[in-house]
């Protein structure tokens, strides 16, 4: 039986290899990299917005997750990333997100390179940012926002800037109520709330639940982790969120076909039942 990583060993990894990164591919390159893209027509086209693309008016929007692995299950999916794109558009996603952790989750950056190419929808980068580093490698893929986690990216105000300053989204996540209340001082107007306990990784839905009546209504609430069909979906969808992001039951499926079912039903399932938190 393989053992499950815990969360240290998954970060450290992860600072590996940031490192070897930054050795290959100094900041400053990335840096000048962005600036000669900016006389490039696909740069200037026009900004695909995060944040009001999840945000709707009476629909609970889906993210729908291309997510070949995970530390808690192993192996997924393996799907191509044109096809699941595709079925994630044909089903009505309101945005993508796309792992880009290489050891655990079996992402790459490469993956959202081919996206930006081939969908319209918005893409979120989800990964282990620890470093303004990971931002900027962001937005020279193509993507058109990034998950600041508490506790992992080490200044979430400085990485709410600076997503700012290049016109990137953000999902800034949370675990707790500490968590909340600093990314509420730290700017933040889009809240992750992470269902999944990193110490154990059991999924908890109510987690969403206890932290939603302290999320101001303004601040768009996203559900993370543990969706797994339509009625956990209206279920947190009750508790408050305003969008779901659902990866592992999608992904999990056996073809494309089912694929699309799995996330047709959840997205569908969920029309219609945003609650306006007070």
């Amino acid at each position: 039986m393989k053992i499950r990583p815990s969360i240290s060993q998954i970060l450290l990894k992860r600072r590996k290899t940031l490192e070897e990164q930054k050795k290959q591919v100094p900041l400053e390159t990335l840096m000048d990299r962005l600036d000669s893209d900016k006389g490039n027509s696909k740069y200037n086209q026009p900004l695909k917005d995060f944040r009001e693309s999840i945000n709707h008016d009476e629909d609970v929007a889906v993210i729908c997750e291309f997510k070949p692995a995970s530390p808690s299950k192993g192996h997924i999916s393996d799907s191509k990333i044109q096809d699941a794109l595709e079925v994630f558009k044909k089903a009505g996603a309101s945005a993508v997100s796309i792992l880009t952790e290489e050891n655990y989750f079996n992402g790459s950056m490469e993956n959202i390179r081919i996206a930006q190419n081939i969908i319209e929808l918005p893409i979120l980068r989800k990964d282990f940012l620890m470093d303004e580093y990971q931002i900027y490698e962001a937005k020279l893929a193509g993507a058109n926002a990034v998950l600041l986690m508490n506790d992992v990216y080490p200044d979430i105000k400085q990485g709410i800037s600076l997503c700012r300053e290049l016109e990137l989204g953000y999902i800034v996540e949370c675990k707790n109520m500490e968590d909340i209340e600093h990314s509420l001082a730290a700017g933040a107007d889009v809240l992750g709330v992470n269902n999944r306990n990193f110490q154990n990784f059991n999924v908890y839905l109510n987690t969403t639940q206890n932290l939603s009546n302290i999320v101001p209504p303004e601040v768009v609430l996203v559900s993370e982790s543990g969706v797994q069909g339509p009625e956990d979906a209206k279920k947190v969808a009750g508790y408050g969120a305003d969008a779901i992001l659902v990866g592992s039951a999608i992904m999990g499926t056996a073809n494309t076909e089912d694929m699309y079912m799995a996330a047709k039903n959840i997205i569908e399932s969920v029309k219609g039942l945003k609650v306006v938190r007070t």
